[in-house]
């Protein structure tokens, strides 16, 4: 009788062996295309708010809306001031929903403020992503800031109650950005008020 040709018991554990080996050197590569991914349908939720806002600019006479992202732990204006909305009352008619406000590398995160702001301002107001509101109540043709000195390469305008008035280069003013910062390979996903979207490293104190 011819004899059936078979791995014996140490050939599959030296083939075994050799798959555990390669798993363990893809993994850290795995991981590396996982947050890629994060970070790109992260830049994709910032183009999406960014064509939402210029929808709601069109329909209210190209004025910025007010926003809050959470004013139970970090309000911008004061009870009874304006009417200041969260950015799902906002843009919600203009395409964002509840999925485009969430970082999928913050909602993985320990400190997700997504979950955090749902907590303290409830969920209308959930949000992985900041809002600036340097042009909050400004037109987008003639946007107007208040400060002391020059700044986003602007030029003073004139002045009021002692302040330099100062007509910023849209393509300059972060307007929204990952909340969480350095949650992308140590950098935060940044819409700019021109509508394009970047990741950069530095400050997000304008």
């Amino acid at each position: 009788m011819k004899r059936r040709a078979a791995f014996t018991l140490i050939e599959l554990l030296c083939v075994i062996a050799i798959i555990a080996i390669l798993a363990s050197l893809m993994m850290p590569s795995l991981g590396t295309i996982r947050q890629k991914a994060d970070s790109i349908t992260c830049a994709n939720n910032l183009k999406n708010i960014g064509v939402a806002v210029q929808g709601y600019l069109q329909d209210h006479d190209f004025y910025y809306p007010e926003i809050e992202t959470d004013p139970a732990s970090m309000a911008i204006y004061p009870a009874g001031y304006g009417n200041p909305q969260s950015m799902i009352q906002a843009f919600g008619n203009y395409g964002v929903t509840t999925k485009i406000l969430q970082c999928p590398s913050d909602m993985k995160s320990p400190d997700c403020s997504y979950n955090a702001i749902a907590a303290s301002s409830g969920t209308a107001y959930a949000s992985s992503y900041d809002w600036k509101p340097t042009l909050d109540d400004e037109t987008e043709n003639q946007p107007l800031i208040y400060s002391h000195r020059m700044f986003f390469g602007a030029q003073v305008t004139g002045s009021a109650g002692g302040y330099s008035t100062i007509a910023p280069q849209l393509s300059k003013v972060r307007q929204v950005f990952d909340d969480n910062f350095g949650i992308h390979f140590g950098h935060v996903n940044a819409l700019y008020a021109d509508g394009h979207v970047v990741a950069y490293t530095g400050p997000v104190s304008h």
